[in-house]
């Protein structure tokens, strides 16, 4: 059974033109202005022996669309040998390697005038068969190589920089975070007065000195919160953190050798920086149990700064001095709840 379609142009084949002719053993094709073939474009034609795909423009054969015609004798795609009338200018490139190597090698079908066919149907370029395609798998390996070299190199990098500046890394994480979950500035439904952040070292002076003084009988009803009794059971500890600044009006950190060598207060630090960069209120207040040299404050950037202001205070070791430093931490937290209390009044006065 044969059938010519010549001159009729159908520029690209399609599988379900075919479908009803399973015995077809002989297709023409000529002159349809043929630009590409898909790879389904015959499977259908398992019968056929001799296919012209003369005097068309395939310039590239991709996908393998001759594999399945196992009965497949003669490909014709070739020209007048003589006049060289254009037809199929076959480019040479990595794209039709596959094309190349399998009318080499494929001993069952013939390629007509397969040497004589020349890169891009031009007689003055070497002929199709000659190219070297071997060039095409050693991209191809060499790109797998590059990928995967540059794969390792970015987690190589990112394993570094987690190790290196992962407290500033989770900094960043809760940064987004908090931005995603839409945190407002200037948030005023506080659970907390302060949230002490210090070192499991130092809870001994948190516990007797610090908690009696502020929240005790001796103290003035401020409410603190602190990592053992107030953290949420079952959630992150970093969500504990961040929850825990921003429910408090400010964050106290209790400065020692200690608290500057734990990650987690190193942490609770920098969150506590964050907070006041996006939400421009000062909600740091520093009391060092001791002295400390600017050069062990070194990668404390903000920490050194106050520092240098003076705008921290120091737990003294003499009994007679250590009434007037609550008397001022207590200042301190109380100046916060009169503003937030003026702040209010006067939206009462305008609501009126």
């Amino acid at each position: 059974m044969d059938l010519s379609l010549n001159n009729v142009g159908l520029r690209e084949p399609k599988a379900g033109w075919f479908q009803n002719l399973p015995n077809l053993q002989s297709l023409c094709m000529m002159k349809n202005e043929m630009t590409k073939l898909t790879t389904k474009a015959f499977s259908a034609l398992r019968k056929l022996m001799s296919l012209s795909l003369r005097y068309n423009f395939l310039q590239v054969i991709t996908g393998q669309p001759f594999c399945n015609l196992t009965l497949l004798r003669t490909l014709d795609l070739s020209i007048n040998v003589i006049s060289y009338i254009e037809s199929n200018p076959l480019s040479c490139n990595c794209q039709n390697a596959w094309f190349k190597n399998w009318s080499l090698k494929n001993l069952e079908a013939q390629v007509t005038f397969l040497y004589d066919l020349h890169c891009e149907n031009d007689p003055t370029q070497p002929y199709l068969w000659e190219f070297n395609d071997k060039a095409c798998s050693y991209d191809s390996a060499f790109n797998c190589f590059l990928s995967t070299a540059l794969l390792d190199l970015f987690i190589l990098l990112l394993g570094l920089t987690w190790h290196k500046h992962r407290a500033s890394l989770r900094y960043l994480i809760l940064l987004l975070h908090s931005r995603i979950k839409g945190r407002r500035k200037g948030k005023k439904n506080f659970t907390y007065d302060a949230f002490i952040s210090y070192s499991s070292l130092d809870e001994t002076w948190v516990m007797r000195e610090l908690v009696p003084r502020m929240e005790g009988p001796r103290g003035k009803g401020f409410r603190l919160c602190l990592h053992h009794r107030d953290f949420r059971l079952g959630a992150a500890i970093l969500e504990n953190i961040e929850a825990a600044i921003y429910s408090s009006r400010r964050t106290l950190c209790v400065v020692s050798r200690d608290f500057l060598r734990s990650e987690w207060c190193a942490l609770e630090f920098q969150l506590a920086s964050l907070r006041l960069l996006c939400d421009r209120s000062d909600v740091l207040l520093l009391v060092f149990l001791e002295e400390i040299p600017n050069h062990c404050l070194s990668s404390y950037t903000r920490l050194r700064k106050m520092v240098r202001k003076n705008t921290y205070l120091l737990w003294p070791e003499a009994a007679t001095e250590q009434e007037a430093f609550w008397i001022r931490l207590q200042n301190a937290l109380r100046e916060d709840l009169e503003e937030e209390g003026e702040r209010f009044g006067s939206l009462l006065v305008e609501g009126k």
